[in-house]
């Protein structure tokens, strides 16, 4: 059976969302920044298919929240994210993963099911299942099987760097396409689409 590990990469608090500065003070982004993530928390755990949900960051008080939830806490030894999830992916394999799902926290619309035929693409190896974004070229969510079969490619045309990597690998690749999944919250304008989602939670 496949020994499937989910890994959520987060920045430290103070550094999150500092692009939403035009609409949201540095309190009310600490704030939103702890709620998506134990948001991406609970849905990856309610998420069938998921052995272990791994948290890796540079911010204590981001993982104790993981230590909550249940999860397992990575002390991240560099600020680069591809390094993080390296990092991250190693512990993994070496705790038994044969296979990682990498999950931002930046995704408010994900959902379990999402989160589930994801998994479900990405059952056989060698393959990877990749989510773009709605703009910039970006991956909103990735799956690599077998784990550590390709270098991260997170950053500025990650799709199509993603894409690259995994045919040099020999990876078959699943393409994941989904409204849900396509989202991010991170410029002032996503923040207008979902601030009847946050008003009574940001500030708490």
């Amino acid at each position: 059976m496949n020994s499937l590990m989910a890994i959520v990469p987060v920045k430290p608090l103070a550094e999150a969302k500092t692009r939403l500065a035009g609409v949201l003070d540095e309190n009310e982004r600490v704030a939103l920044a702890k709620k998506l993530l134990e948001r991406t928390l609970l849905k990856l755990t309610r998420a069938r298919g998921i052995a272990r949900v791994v948290v890796i960051s540079r911010d204590e008080t981001v993982l104790k929240i993981a230590r909550q939830h249940g999860a397992w806490s990575i002390v991240e030894t560099h600020a680069d994210l591809n390094h993080a999830l390296e990092q991250a992916t190693r512990v993994c394999i070496a705790n038994g993963a044969r296979s990682v799902l990498i999950v931002p926290v930046d995704l408010p619309r994900v959902r379990v099911r999402d989160i589930e035929k994801i998994i479900a693409l990405g059952n056989a190896a060698p393959s990877m299942v990749i989510a773009p974004a709605q703009r910039d070229g970006g991956t909103n969510a990735l799956l690599v099987n077998p784990a550590g079969a390709l270098p991260y490619q997170f950053g500025e045309d990650s799709f199509a760097k993603h894409c690259a990597a995994a045919r040099g690998a020999g990876l078959k690749i699943l393409r994941y396409d989904s409204d849900t999944v396509a989202f991010d919250l991170d410029l002032p304008e996503d923040w207008k689409l979902e601030i009847g989602s946050w008003k009574l939670e940001v500030g708490n």
